[in-house]
């Protein structure tokens, strides 16, 4: 089997589990960084990537309380979707430096959510939003053993975040409006691990360690003049604006940590032609139980999501053909366990993916894919309070593209 098979096998191994990563499933997973050309035998490249995920996720019955007219009350409503679409950048560059010292500066977004509410619900919460970018750079040192070569991983990254959350007390009081809090924040991990290759079988394996990151967010609350609500509760001005607040914007802020995770993969030539690959991922996402938003105005609790998951799971398995000294494809299967403990739908997916790759020349590379996601059904059972939601997702299915273009020079 030649390097140049073994490139196009890998390029195209690569697409498929790509595509069935972001799956919006394992808590909030999304991106993941591109170190490939760490494993480069020369030169430097450039490889930009982007996946378009459409989870189609949504609640199919939803039941609890609300505010209405300034009194609890109850209420049940249908199909409601939550999850938006969203799209997953990546960019790499990099390669040898010198001698035997590779590096990789990286760009994606590592963690995300969009999920926007429908009817009753967003007196709870109407919309909730995590961004986040991620920054890197990270260089192997080879050693060359007796049979293969062993390298020595290690880097850092910066990770931003950015977090939105709203209410519309629109949806107890009649004609109010929305309140809403955005905060950010910023930290800097590491990353550490060991690869270990032999080139003429086609054989990489490589365990990746990624740190956790901690962030105390900050921002701005803005928020609807509650005061104005006094003959909708039936209480004074002075009591709805001791209660509510009266002010338009004020500080904000939160704290919560994003997980640290292991990931073993591993591939091999198995016969000519042919690559198998697969790989192992844990997720800490344990550590994050909860998110409190607290406005500066009474420095009172604008809301508190509860999360409270369990450490995630993801495997991988696939295989790779190349057909020609151009053409190459894979196709793949991936479990993502759930990590739900009843304060959400976040249950297990599976995820049926494919990609192609083709060989323009030695210096420039095409590969596309798809993947169908399934997402099996669930329930959120577990209430905060009175005013509270329960709700059931439905076995449903989503999708996801991806196209990248790698360039070498």
């Amino acid at each position: 089997m030649s390097t140049r098979t073994v490139a196009t096998l890998v390029s195209a191994g690569i697409a498929s589990i790509l595509l069935a990563a972001p799956s919006q499933a394992g808590g909030f997973n999304r991106g993941i960084a591109n170190l490939d050309p760490l494993y480069y035998t020369t030169g430097f490249g450039l490889t930009s990537s982007i996946t378009y995920v459409s989870p189609a996720r949504s609640f199919s019955s939803v039941s609890g309380g609300r505010i209405v007219a300034g009194r609890p009350g109850a209420f049940t409503q249908g199909e409601t979707d939550i999850v938006e679409d969203f799209a997953v950048p990546s960019v790499t560059v990099g390669g040898r430096v010198v001698g035997d010292l590779s590096c990789a500066g990286s760009y994606t977004q590592p963690y995300g959510v969009e999920a926007n509410y429908d009817g009753p619900i967003r007196f709870n919460i109407a919309q909730q939003k995590l961004d986040t970018d991620e920054y890197g750079l990270t260089c192997g040192y080879g050693f060359d053993l007796s049979k293969g070569r062993l390298m020595l991983i290690g880097g850092v990254f910066y990770e931003t975040v950015d977090f939105t959350q709203a209410r519309d007390f629109s949806q107890a009081f009649g004609t109010v409006g929305t309140s809403r809090i955005k905060v950010e924040s910023e930290d800097v991990g590491y990353r550490l691990g060991v690869g270990y290759e032999i080139p003429e079988i086609a054989l990489k394996a490589q365990l990746l360690y990624r740190s956790e990151t901690n962030h105390d967010a900050t921002g701005e609350y803005y928020n609807t003049p509650f005061a104005t609500l006094a003959t909708l509760t039936g209480l004074t001005p002075r009591q709805a604006a001791a209660i509510y607040g009266n002010a338009m914007a004020t500080s904000a802020s939160t704290s919560a940590t994003l997980p640290q995770n292991l990931e073993f993969s591993l591939q091999s030539g198995i016969a000519p032609g042919w690559l198998a690959f697969g790989s192992v991922k844990w997720t800490d996402w344990s550590v994050l139980k909860r998110i409190e938003l607290v406005e500066g105005i009474a420095n009172q609790t604008f809301s508190s999501t509860n999360f409270y998951f369990e450490d995630g799971w993801t495997v991988t398995g696939g295989v790779g053909h190349k057909f020609n000294d151009k053409l190459g494809a894979s196709v793949s299967v991936t479990w993502d366990k759930g990590v739900t403990t009843g304060w959400d739908t976040l249950t297990d997916t599976w995820s049926f993916g494919g990609g192609v790759a083709y060989d323009f020349s030695d210096k420039f590379q095409l590969r596309a894919g798809g993947a169908a996601i399934y997402f099996t059904d669930g329930d959120k059972d577990k209430v905060a309070n009175a005013l509270d939601y329960t709700a059931t997702s439905d076995n449903e299915w989503g999708y996801a593209l991806s196209l990248s273009g790698a360039l070498k020079f």
